[in-house]
């Protein structure tokens, strides 16, 4: 009998580290046709891996005939007081979409992780990718806040409200904490003061000080100019503050990079008509969305 449209039947399993140069092409293969592009090499990859806290014992292959077809690269850690795993990239390689692989890995891991004391699971996955979205509804997955990605298509226009009194001074990750009091909102996962910690050596943080006190800081990708957080604190707000860290970022910029903000809340209102005003436009959003375990 012929046996062409049966359903696959998927073998998923954990997988470790000899299995990292697999991972990128089939990484590179699942996501040749997503929204954003990603150019990973090697070095990218691993530091995509070490920025979300992956753990590739834990990140579970999933298999047709021997062939890695699907991955669901898994980070641990707390999030909002609770034991959490970070969904950092579930893909399926697009000839084998649509056909059970990304259920059967959940199937197989998330019993796991429940019985090992985990919480939550925590995902971010962009709003208009439907298929993604009502999949992850099925599975439990409920909609937590939306997250916007900003992006300027330029240079930035100087801005006349820019405080030139503000000192501008680099400060360290651990010093960032401190200055954090009074958040608007939290920063999506791969924006924490955890994250940030583990990829201190690949950012820029800048602190802002007006008189001696501390007013804000900002921190960003030392070479894709990509803001991770950004805050103001409330009584140096409408005094050109803001404006002169965003202009320290650019002067510290590769030229050619295209300024972005990444996972912003989008009920962050004020924040988001910041950076508008200075030129950064929508380009998508992202639900974050999480699966009490």
């Amino acid at each position: 009998m012929d046996s062409v449209n049966e359903t696959p039947t998927f073998d998923c399993r954990f997988l470790d580290e000899s299995y990292f140069d697999q991972l990128l092409e089939k990484f590179l293969k699942a996501f040749s046709d997503y929204s954003l592009q990603f150019e990973f090499d090697a070095t990218k990859f691993r530091n995509h891996i070490n920025l979300n806290a992956i753990d590739l014992n834990r990140t579970v292959g999933c298999f047709d005939h021997g062939e890695m077809i699907g991955f669901s690269l898994n980070g641990f850690g707390t999030w909002d007081g609770k034991r959490t795993v970070y969904d950092a990239g579930t893909g399926v390689v697009p000839a084998m979409r649509r056909m059970g692989a990304s259920v059967a890995m959940f199937e197989m891991m998330v019993p796991i992780f429940r019985s090992e004391g985990y919480e939550q699971f925590l995902l971010e996955v962009i709003t208009g990718n439907e298929p993604a979205v009502n999949l992850y509804k099925k599975l439990g997955f409920e909609i937590q806040r939306e997250l916007l990605f900003l992006e300027a298509p330029g240079r930035l226009e100087p801005d006349p409200e820019m405080n030139r009194d503000v000192e501008i001074r680099r400060i360290s990750a651990e010093q960032l904490t401190a200055m954090t009091e009074g958040w608007d909102g939290n920063p999506s996962w791969q924006n924490s003061n955890d994250a940030i910690k583990r990829s201190e050596a690949l950012k820029t943080i800048l602190g802002a000080f007006l008189n001696g006190e501390p007013a804000g800081y900002i921190v960003f990708s030392n070479s894709l100019g990509r803001v991770a957080q950004f805050f103001v604190h409330r009584p140096f707000r409408q005094r050109g503050v803001g404006t002169r860290l965003l202009a320290e970022m650019e002067a510290n910029t590769r030229e050619g990079a295209r300024m972005q903000v990444i996972n912003i809340d989008s009920s962050m209102n004020r924040s988001v008509e910041f950076f508008e005003k200075r030129g950064f436009r929508r380009v998508l959003s992202q639900y974050e969305m999480v699966l009490p375990l």
